[in-house]
């Protein structure tokens, strides 16, 4: 059945909904999604019909575990997901990605008590995770730790449920220890400063979270170290797990964008100042058009390839540099050529893809802030990639 507003299409557990519904499901929402772009872009925060819709159609449960109610996808199914969202919105597709991966953060480090505290009652739950080393501080006291800290570049803030913080330094008064502690807080204990104010991704409500002495449960905390995540030979595959599903919403955006040309196209309109009644029948505008299609294919392919490369595997399961820089340039590569893609589509439709009417601009806007996401960083993606081929060492990221 369809899933439509404010009604529950499924409230069954995650065996009893299979990839291909969930994938149903999301493609029936862009209708809805595209009708609510602009809203999500003024506002600088996801329209509600949009929270409401993939909530309803259990798009946000599909990394809650099945225990909870949960899907559990597998990573190719949960990509495809997210690219049938990007499609429709960037900013939609970006926040999807967010939920999906943060959960899955914090399903590999917290304890089962906090994760019976979000997902209980709630596989709905939509979850951020947001850092801050710099600025965040945490103090034991009785019965857990109480936290302060600033997180700018909060995706989806205003829209969640919980805020999962993956590194907190811990203090005994004013000074450092070597403790670090990831927490997960209810968004009811944060203040949000609604600072984002970008040229593209406008909708995907990245504004700044504030802790201001936040009491948080021992329940809700875990230890944590960064040696998992900064030893150069072995690291865990968390941040690169997340970041393609990151990547995931600029593929879905590069291909909304081709499918909006092609509507563009079909239209028949001419071309000005050329002697053809119809752009779509000059050879200038088909080859064109076809080398847009074709850079975007590629970029899905890269996609499917890390997909593959990372399926089954846990984000806490160590992986070899070799590995991770692989996976990475397939990641540098679908960003740039979803990017190369849709510069040509531009191309193609001329200067009428830049009104504010038309929704090309503003997927062109989004994957252009998406793709220079520190995660997609392309110049030090490939200078780590060359040095892993070679075998010369160090790497040149921390974390990834």
């Amino acid at each position: 059945m369809t899933a439509v507003a404010g009604e529950r299409a499924d409230v069954t557990t995650g065996s009893a909904v299979d990839a291909a519904e969930l994938l149903r499901r999301a493609r029936e929402l862009a209708p809805l999604i595209r009708e609510h772009a602009v809203k999500t872009e003024q506002d600088r925060r996801l329209a509600e019909e949009v929270v409401v819709a993939l909530r309803d159609a259990g798009l946000f449960r599909l990394t809650t575990p099945a225990r909870f109610g949960g899907y559990e996808l597998r990573m190719p199914d949960l990509l495809s997901i997210v690219v049938e969202v990007g499609k429709a919105c960037g900013s939609a597709g970006w926040n999807l990605s967010i939920d999906t991966a943060s959960t899955r953060f914090a399903l590999n480090a917290l304890p089962e008590t906090a994760l019976e505290d979000v997902f209980a009652g709630n596989p709905d739950a939509y979850v951020i995770s947001t850092a801050h080393l710099t600025t965040t501080k945490a103090w034991r006291t009785e019965g857990g730790f109480k936290v302060s800290g600033t997180f700018p570049w909060s995706s989806g803030c205003e829209i969640a449920d919980w805020a999962y913080i993956p590194v907190v330094h811990v203090y005994d008064g004013d000074e450092q220890t070597t403790d670090l502690v990831g927490v997960v807080v209810p968004m009811s204990d944060l203040r949000i400063e609604r600072t984002w104010h970008s040229a593209g991704l406008s909708g995907s409500g990245t504004h700044t979270v504030v802790a201001e002495d936040v009491f948080i449960p021992e329940r809700r905390a875990t230890p944590f170290s960064l040696t998992d995540l900064v030893g150069e030979d072995h690291r865990d595959s968390m941040l690169i797990q997340g970041s393609a599903q990151s990547l995931a919403a600029i593929v879905g955006a590069a291909q909304g964008a081709l499918e909006v040309t092609k509507a563009h196209l079909d239209k028949g309109r001419p071309i000005t100042y050329a002697n053809f009644e119809r752009a779509a029948d000059a050879p200038s505008v088909q080859m064109w058009f076809g080398e847009a299609a074709h850079l975007i294919e590629t970029a899905r392919m890269h996609l499917t390839e890390v997909g593959r490369a990372l399926d089954g595997i846990p984000e806490t399961q160590q992986m070899p540099w070799a590995d991770r820089a692989r996976i990475r340039m397939h990641e540098k590569s679908a960003q740039e050529k979803s990017r190369a893609g849709v510069e040509k589509l531009l191309d193609a439709v001329g200067g009428s893809a830049f009104a504010l009417s038309n929704p090309l601009q503003r997927l062109w806007r989004d994957i252009a802030v998406m793709s220079r996401h520190n995660a997609l960083n392309a110049p030090l993606i490939l200078e780590d990639y060359s040095r892993a081929v070679l075998d010369v060492h160090p790497a040149v990221t921390l974390l990834y």
